[in-house]
């Protein structure tokens, strides 16, 4: 299939993706098949390259809503799978590459029309900023155009770094006393917060812990799911970025409404969430729809995020 692209340089260039088949699952950094979400990826020039994607039309995760449409977190993880694959296959980078995720966001098109899956994603890349040590990546920055089904349905933009192997397990060995856990370690956690309050259907995919739910806002501590699927579908050492991006969302929905929609998102990461200490999640609703939510562990700040979205009618039942 053919899709037309125009770059986030604002330049327009024809690139023939393919939907038939997910790409290698190790290339973006899933064990499970059925989180993969990537198709293809085409390098266009040293700067750009485009990358495709199939939604499913059913997902345990991603299509869990009482509100109707794509999820815009798909749409993000599509984005991540494209950059994760670039990476590897674009820029070199070995497969023990590190992967530290400084900022990212998204912001859905005011008129975006974003149907249920299956859908085909075409994603056309602009990069900039790269860092080198010789003819190792160091660091990039992203600007993404993201189609659904043919039209212009959101934007993303992010900012990673990238260590070895080695560089990662003696920066992490600094940061705590003694070795990380591992996720595996925290399975079978369970929640009292009905799904309904953060408009999902099922308990699992409930991240929140113990919500004090204010007027303004809210303050709640995360669940460390180590055995949910797509959350943690390979063992981690620190709380991975979706899973703080959920949590956010869950944080906002339960200061504003359960029809409430997420249309855009703005998050920068300070400092790694670790597995084994408290996290504290607090949500604060600003002007309009807008929500800024603060991860905090051990007396600092994480991570700090704005949520933005705008009131659907809920789909009946």
């Amino acid at each position: 299939m053919t899709a037309r692209l125009v770059s986030a340089a604002s330049i327009e260039f024809v690139i023939e993706l393919e939907f038939e088949r997910t790409v290698t699952r190790k290339l973006v950094h899933r064990r499970a098949l059925s989180e993969v979400f990537l198709t293809d990826s085409r390098r266009v020039d040293e700067s750009r390259f485009v990358a495709g994607a199939q939604l499913p039309p059913s997902h345990a995760y991603y299509t869990d809503h009482r509100v109707p449409g794509v999820d815009p977190l798909l749409l993000l993880e599509c984005c991540r799978q494209a950059e994760t694959h670039a990476v590897h296959t674009h820029f070199g980078a070995p497969l023990d590459t590190k992967f530290v995720l400084r900022d990212w966001s998204l912001h859905l098109r005011p008129d975006a029309d974003l149907p249920a899956g299956p859908a085909e994603v075409a994603i056309a890349t602009t990069t900039h900023d790269a860092v080198w040590r010789g003819e190792a990546l160091r660091e990039l920055s992203y600007r993404m155009r993201v189609e659904l089904a043919g039209r212009h349905a959101a934007d993303v933009a992010m900012h990673v770094q990238y260590l070895p192997d080695p560089a990662y397990r003696m920066l992490r060995g600094r940061l705590r006393d003694g070795e990380p856990p591992s996720s595996d370690d925290y399975r079978g956690t369970t929640t009292d917060l009905a799904p309904a309050k953060v408009a999902r259907s099922l308990p699992e995919n409930v991240v929140l812990l113990d919500p004090e739910v204010g007027p303004h806002g809210v303050r709640a501590v995360l669940r460390i799911a180590g055995d949910h699927p797509s959350l943690f579908d390979h063992a981690q050492d620190h709380v991975p970025g979706m899973v703080l991006m959920e949590a956010g969302r869950q944080a906002a929905l339960l200061v504003s409404s359960e029809s409430w929609r997420l249309t855009g998102l703005e998050a920068s990461f300070a400092a790694y969430a670790e597995l084994d200490s408290p996290i504290t999640v607090v949500g604060r609703k600003t002007d309009g729809d807008r929500v800024q939510v603060s991860f905090e562990q051990n007396g600092k700040t994480l991570t700090q995020a704005v949520f933005t979205g705008d009131t659907q009618q809920e789909e009946s039942k």
